[in-house]
Formats: C-alpha cells, structure tokens, sequence
C-alpha cells in the first residue's frame, strides 16, 4: 500500500567506520577485540533506531488515511460514505420497488414522498395489486399513487408499490441487478440517504456520531418494539416514547428526522396513537398534519364510507333513536360511552363493573368474581381468502380453530393484523369484544357465536365494552336485540 525503504538497505553513514576496518566481526570476536565488539554494539542500536523511526512513520500514515472518517476540531458532524452524496442523477429516473402487505401499509413513504418533493426530488409514484392479495382499498390505493400519473421521465425518483402477501416490506433498489432491501427500517434508511445532505431527514450526512447512533436504535430497535405483537412490548415502546418526547417535541433532534417519520408509520399501522399517552398523542398529530391530503384523503374516504353505510340502517335502527347515536360519531369509532349510549338509546338494561386492565382470561375471572352471568372471550380471526371473523365463547370454552373450520366448512383460520382489528372494529389487542361489532358498519367481520350466549338460564352475558379495563353485561335476549340492530347475524357454534 506505501513504498518504504527495505530494512536491510543501510548506507556506510549507518555503519561504525571501525567495523569497516575489521576483516571478519566473527574472529574478533574470537579474538575478544574490544573495539570490534563496540561496532557491533552502534550496529545494533543503529537498527533498532531505524525500526523505531520506521514504525512513527508508520503510524503517520495510518493516521492521515483515516483523517477523513474522524470528527474536525471545528466540527463533530460524521459523514458516512453512504451519506455523501445522493444517487439522484438529472436526466434519470431512480427506481424503487416496495413490495407491501396492505394489512400493514408502509406509511412513512407517503410522508417521505411528500418531504422529497418538497426538496426538490419530483417523485413519480404508481402501485400495482399482486395476484396474492384479491382486494385493497381504493381509499388507500390512492394514497400510494399519482392521479393523474403524468409522464414518468420527468421524475428524479420512481416509487411502485406492489400489494402483496409478504411477512415484511422490502425494496428493490435496482430491478436489474436484483438488490433487494428488507425491512421497514432499513427502507427507511434507505430513503433518508435520497434527501440532500443538508436535510435533517439524510441523519448520517447531518448528525453527529451521537445522534446517528441514537437514529439507529430507534429505527431498529424502538420501532421494532412497537410493532411487536406482545402488548406489553409496545406499552413498553409507547413509555419509551412518552419519556422521550417529554424532554423535546422531536426524537433526536429540535426538528423533525426520520426516526419520528417511521415511529409514527408504526403506530398509525397498529392504531396505537388512539388512547396513546400525552406527549405521543401530541407528536402523533404534528406528523399527521405534516402528511397533510396525502394520509388524511385515506381518513377522508373512511369517514364517508362509514356515514353511507351508517345511514343504511336497518329497520330496527329506523324504528330507535340509534341512528343518531351512530351518526354523532361519524367516522370515528364507537367507545366505551358511545356504547352505553346505544344501548339505552335501544332501551337495553346492563350491569358493568371496572376493574384494572386484563389481557388474560385467568387475570379477567380473578377480577369479576361475584359477578353473575356468562363471561366470555373473544378471538378476532381470519381465513385463507381473507375473510374476517368474530368469535366469541364462554371463558371456559375449549377453542380449536381447526374444529370450528370443520363445523362451518372454512379453511385455515388463524389470528387476525391487529391493524386490520383496529381498522375494522375500532378496538385494539386485548380489548376484542362482540359488542365491537358496532363498529363494523360496513359488515366485514363474520359473528361466529357460542350457542351458550343465547341460553336464557344465564342472566347476562358478559364482554368487554370497548376497553379491557371493564366488564358489561347483557342479558341473552337483550344481546340479540343488540346483534339484530347492529345487522350481525350470528352464526351459532358448538363448543366443548
């Protein structure tokens, strides 16, 4: 790598004069010549001399090659070879293909679409339906995709989103070469190094060595948390976040970065900005306005789907004062008051009792004890064609997914997105209830109902009402008149 001298090249400077004068250094030494031995002596010292003076040029050398990576006197900004100059070429389109499970839509790039134009990058964005998901939402289609297209050289960059069935996002950076990227962090990481090198958005040409570490850890390891399908893990991420944005309005830095574009994709996916603690919920709205029509159009959408399908009620909701009930809620969901409010607007009594918050049937008995009637639990589910499904059975209840797919002819039922949850009945992990079916006006979700419930020798039967922090009852006929007004139907199941 760098030309230096052979150790052994010395010149006759290096060398004492009298060991020139010595016929053989060997005999003298024999011969105990004092003056022989001497030379030898300044021989040596004279290399090790060299080989000192060797190894500080050595070290000089090191430390001029990495000079570049270290931090300035003037300055403690790190740039990373990745960071230091962006892809972005005129006259170029750069593509990026995601590949995105619609169960999970990947946010952050419609804000950081919106962010990269607002740079100077226009962004040409189109999605495309893989053969292995049958629906998405036009709503949400929209939110991934320029209307109208426009012509597509005239961009910088090139966003396609494909809709599939994948266990996790990832990029195709270049179609050609086949470079793919995995994972929403990454992807976002990506992204961030497309911003100029002045944006707080490109954090590694930007930040310090300290603050791009902590960018990191969030993006890796905090958002990871946060879509956890553990409920104590992403409490424990929701804490985290409350600590954090209690000391600064931003996660790293005084203004807005990449770590909180994808922490709020996060919790927009799993519903965790509703009920999210104080300093969240307020961060939570300043990202969400910042995605202005882009996200809010996909919230828009809902609002007037849910207002049509709200006003087509059923005879039961005409004859009641329900329907107003519904419609003060518009596009919002249906909480623990809204529902007590609809029942006495159906004239349905009920008995409710808070206790502290339960995620387990065992911790629910231990504190509902002394209150009567059928306590039930509730699973939310889907099947191989992506149906949706409600169950719900006694506490005790021996639960096989596979004996309930025999008995109604359905194949493969497993355990439903809690995004999907949330977007469908308005309720989060933990907190699955029938009477969430109030929210489900558009009917997507199947009621699949223990035969038990509707026996009247019960005087209630008992779910949660919206939250895991309480119990309500009705009793069995009351909670047909409930799943009538509501249009769920129930399909009645046997259960050991």
């Amino acid at each position: 790598m760098y030309k230096m001298e052979p150790l052994n090249r010395f010149s006759s400077k290096d060398l004492a004069p009298s060991y020139y004068g010595s016929t053989c250094a060997s005999a003298a030494l024999v011969e105990g010549s004092s003056a022989d031995v001497a030379a030898l002596e300044i021989r040596q010292e004279t290399v090790l001399q060299r080989l000192r003076d060797l190894k500080l040029q050595l070290d000089k050398l090191q430390s001029s090659k990495f000079s570049s990576l270290s931090p300035s006197k003037t300055s403690s900004t790190a740039i990373g070879a990745a960071a230091q100059s962006s892809p972005l070429k005129t006259g170029t389109v750069h593509d990026l293909v995601i590949s995105a499970n619609p169960s999970r839509p990947p946010y952050f790039l419609i804000l950081l679409r919106r962010l990269l134009k607002d740079a100077g990058y226009p962004v040409f964005s189109v999605d495309h339906l893989h053969s292995s998901v049958q629906h998405v939402d036009e709503s949400l289609r929209r939110c991934f995709s320029d209307k109208p297209l426009g012509d597509r050289n005239k961009h910088n960059l090139a966003f396609t989103v494909h809709w599939k069935d994948v266990e996790s996002p990832n990029l195709m950076v270049n179609p050609l070469r086949q470079t793919v990227i995995s994972g929403e962090a990454n992807i976002a990481r990506y992204v961030s190094r497309l911003f100029p090198l002045s944006s707080s958005y490109n954090y590694e040409a930007t930040g310090t060595f300290s603050s791009i570490a902590e960018t990191d850890n969030l993006l890796d390891q905090l958002a990871a948390q946060a879509a956890s399908k553990n409920n104590k893990e992403r409490q424990g991420a929701l804490r985290q976040l409350n600590g954090r944005l209690g000391k600064s309005s931003w996660l790293v830095s005084n203004e807005c970065g990449i770590a909180d574009v994808l922490l709020w994709s996060v919790l927009k996916q799993g519903g965790l900005n509703v009920g999210a603690p104080a300093n969240v919920d307020k961060w939570y709205k300043k990202v969400d306005a910042m995605a202005n029509l882009e996200v809010n159009l996909l919230n828009s959408q809902n609002a007037t789907q849910s207002k049509s399908s709200s006003q087509a009620t059923t005879p039961i909701q005409k004859k009641s004062d329900s329907k107003d009930s519904l419609s003060s809620c518009k596009a919002q969901f249906v909480d623990r008051n809204g529902l007590e409010k609809y029942l006495k607007s159906l004239s349905i009594p009920y008995q409710v009792q808070d206790h502290e918050e339960v995620f387990t049937v065992d911790a629910l008995m231990k504190n509902v004890r002394g209150m009567p009637g059928l306590h039930m639990k509730n699973l939310f589910l889907k099947d191989k064609k992506k149906n949706l499904y409600l169950v719900s059975a006694r506490h005790n209840a021996e639960v096989k997914l596979n004996e309930i797919g025999k008995q109604l002819g359905i194949k493969d039922l497993r355990f439903g997105d809690e995004s999907i949850l949330y977007n469908t009945l308005g309720v989060k992990q933990g907190c699955v209830t029938a009477f969430a079916l109030l929210n489900d006006r558009s009917h997507q979700v199947k009621f699949l109902l223990d035969s038990e419930a509707f026996n009247d020798c019960h005087p209630f039967v008992n779910f949660h009402p919206m939250s895991n922090a309480a119990t309500l009852g009705v009793a069995p006929k009351d909670l047909k008149k409930f799943l009538n007004a509501t249009g769920h139907e129930p399909t009645l199941i046997t259960l050991n």
